[in-house]
C-alpha cells in the first residue's frame, strides 16, 4: 500500500482532496501498462458509509475535447457506490460477474480521451450497438452518469489552479428500457423514475427496471 500511495500523492491536491471527505483509501490498485492509466482507488464499507466507493484517478491527467461554452468539463473523474456485500479486494474477485464494476470505470476512464469526446451529468454510454448485457448476473446494459448527490457540495468539483477544475460523475448501471426513456424524454424524466421506484446510485444487479414498459 506504501508504493502505491507514494505514486498517487504525486497529484498532491488529488489525494488530499478525497481524503479530506472520505478518509484513508483501503486499497489502491495501479494501473501502469496502458497509453492512459486509470487507477482504481477504494473505499470499503464503515460505520458510516455502508457501501463501497470507488473513484478513479487518470482521466483528469489529459483535457477533455469540449465545446467552447461546456469548459468546466474538460478535467472529470468517476465514482462508483457498491452493496458492501461486494468483493472489492483484488484477491477476493474471482469471476467477471464480480469484476465488471471495475472494468467499467477503467473503460469508462479511457473513453472520453480515446473517442476523443467529453462526459457530462446524463451522458449514457451503452454496452454496444445494439447495446448487449453488461455481464450474465444482471441485465443492465448501459452505464448513466450522475451528479455524486451523496457527497458533500464541495467535493463534487476539485479546483486546482485558476485553469484546471476537476469535476466528479457518479456511475450508475441501468437497463436498456431505461436508457431508452432517457433518450425520448430526458434526463429529468428519468430521475423522477428512479425517485417513485425509490432507486438509488449504489448498485443493485436485481433492482427494478423502472421502465420497463415505456408507458409505464
Amino acid at each position: 500500500m506504501k508504493k502505491e500511495m507514494n505514486e498517487l500523492i504525486g497529484n498532491s491536491e488529488f489525494y488530499q482532496h478525497i481524503q479530506k471527505y472520505l478518509g484513508e483509501p483501503s486499497h489502491i490498485n495501479l494501473e501502469t501498462l496502458a497509453d492512459i492509466n486509470i487507477n482504481l482507488i477504494t473505499f470499503k464499507a464503515n460505520e458510516e458509509r455502508s457501501f463501497h466507493t470507488i473513484i478513479t484517478h487518470g482521466m483528469s491527467s489529459i483535457s477533455a475535447k469540449v465545446p467552447l461554452d461546456e469548459n468546466e468539463w474538460r478535467y472529470t473523474e468517476l465514482i462508483m457506490y457498491l452493496p458492501k456485500t461486494w468483493p472489492v479486494m483484488k484477491e477476493n474477485i474471482h469471476e467477471f460477474n464480480e469484476y465488471w464494476p471495475f472494468g467499467w470505470l477503467r473503460k469508462l476512464g479511457k473513453f472520453t480521451l480515446e473517442m476523443d469526446t467529453w462526459f457530462c451529468y446524463g451522458d449514457t454510454i451503452p454496452n454496444g450497438d445494439p447495446p448487449e448485457l453488461i455481464a450474465d448476473n444482471t441485465n443492465f446494459c448501459c452505464m448513466l452518469l450522475l451528479p455524486p448527490i451523496r457527497e458533500d457540495e464541495s467535493f463534487v468539483e476539485l479546483k486546482i489552479s485558476k485553469e484546471k477544475s476537476v469535476r466528479f460523475l457518479a456511475v450508475m448501471p441501468i437497463y436498456n428500457e431505461e436508457m431508452d426513456y432517457h433518450l425520448k424524454y430526458g434526463f429529468g424524466a428519468l430521475l423522477e423514475k428512479f425517485d417513485q421506484y425509490n432507486v438509488n446510485d449504489i448498485i443493485d444487479i436485481n433492482r427494478i427496471n423502472t421502465c420497463k414498459s415505456l408507458n409505464g
